[in-house]
């Protein structure tokens, strides 16, 4: 079996209402996306995506760079293929620098299509391919609880997501004055009773002063976790305020490479890790991170907006992890797309890694090279 033909698009898809964290205003998502077909007809789908401009890039660097380097490869041949990707004689991927950015959105996402052509070649869904572990995996919602809601709409829309059955949320914290977090977080916690788990995320915005004082004032409400508090270069100062703090630390969104995240399991510096297929190299290495992470009595918990079919099947297949996040966005792009029921996310059935896209999806938000 031989790679055939390599195609990319890359998708503009809007939000339906714009929202806000401490360091972003989304109003739409960047979404690269590509399609290997082999010769005996099989196609494996790959995608990366973005809530800022810039997402695009990925698709030119395959279309420019790398499609030539799989063109008459056997898909089989993953992890020779993947190495070979970081091997392309071109600065911006060069090994020096391109285990992050740009360069690993584009290489994630053909490992993804990779994986994808072995599950539909082995007939089965990626979480039996992995041997599954879990029958079903259990959401946490983070939509509704964005800073551009008032405190007001934050309560209203937690009682709602405990009503439909959901047994942990996640919140915004960092806003410029942290009291007003303080006060948020307070009312949602008496909203929703001390046996929902509340999350709490920061999206790297304070440093570690204000990450500690606060930390220690958020303490009284029990929050499951506590995201992203400072930035995540600073894998000391992580450290430092898991020492100061009562609350687990997750860290994860912005973390690009295998290496740094050994490095924060082994200076101590995280409590959970929120390891996502579509910021490291794709499923190759989030396996890899996730069975360090095991070794080390740590517990996977993926960060994912949109990529709940891919990340709910690695979680199932994986005995350190059990909780997927889940924001309904881009429901009519995947073709299976999978949407949590009383609060847990059913396992799918189908052939594949969950990557695929709709091809009406592709005309609907396709943005013309």
């Amino acid at each position: 079996m031989k790679i055939e033909n390599v195609e990319t698009y890359f998708l503009k898809i809007p939000l339906d209402l714009a929202i806000r964290d401490s360091s972003f205003n989304v109003s739409y998502i960047g979404f690269p996306a590509v399609k290997l077909t082999t010769d005996d007809g099989l196609e494996g789908w790959g995608f990366n995506w973005n809530t800022a401009g810039g997402a695009e890039f990925a698709k030119e660097m395959i279309d420019r760079y790398m499609k030539s380097a799989l063109i008459g490869k056997d898909p089989m041949n993953r992890k020779k293929l993947v190495a070979d990707l970081f091997s392309v004689e071109n600065f911006g991927w060069d090994f020096r620098l391109g285990k992050n950015g740009l360069a690993v959105m584009a290489v994630a996402s053909l490992d993804m299509a990779l994986w994808d052509i072995l599950c539909k070649k082995a007939d089965l869904p990626l979480w039996k391919l992995l041997g599954g572990f879990h029958g079903r995996v259990e959401a946490y919602n983070t939509h509704g609880g964005w800073l551009s809601w008032t405190t007001e709409e934050l309560v209203s829309n937690a009682k709602k997501l405990v009503s439909e059955g959901y047994r942990a949320i996640k919140i915004k914290v960092g806003s410029p004055e942290p009291r007003d977090d303080y006060e948020r977080l307070k009312a949602v916690r008496s909203a929703v009773g001390n046996f929902t788990k509340v999350m709490i995320d920061a999206n790297t915005r304070w440093d570690l002063e204000t990450a500690t004082r606060w930390g220690r004032k958020f303490d009284d409400f029990d929050p499951f976790w506590f995201e992203e508090p400072i930035s995540p270069l600073d894998i000391r100062g992580h450290a430092t305020l898991r020492g100061r703090i009562t609350t687990p630390i997750a860290i994860g969104e912005s973390i690009h490479n295998k290496f740094t995240f050994r490095d924060y399991i082994e200076q101590g510096a995280a409590d959970i890790l929120q390891v996502d297929a579509t910021k490291v190299a794709g499923i190759t290495e989030w396996i890899e991170i996730a069975n360090y992470a095991g070794m080390n009595n740590i517990n996977v918990y993926p960060h994912t907006n949109i990529q709940q079919p891919l990340h709910v099947q690695l979680v199932a297949a994986s005995t350190n992890a059990s909780v997927v996040e889940h924001v309904p966005w881009l429901l009519d792009v995947w073709k299976d797309p999978l949407v949590p029921k009383q609060g847990f996310f059913e396992l799918p059935k189908s052939p594949g890694a969950g990557t695929q896209i709709r091809e009406d999806a592709i005309e609907k938000y396709g943005q013309k090279s």
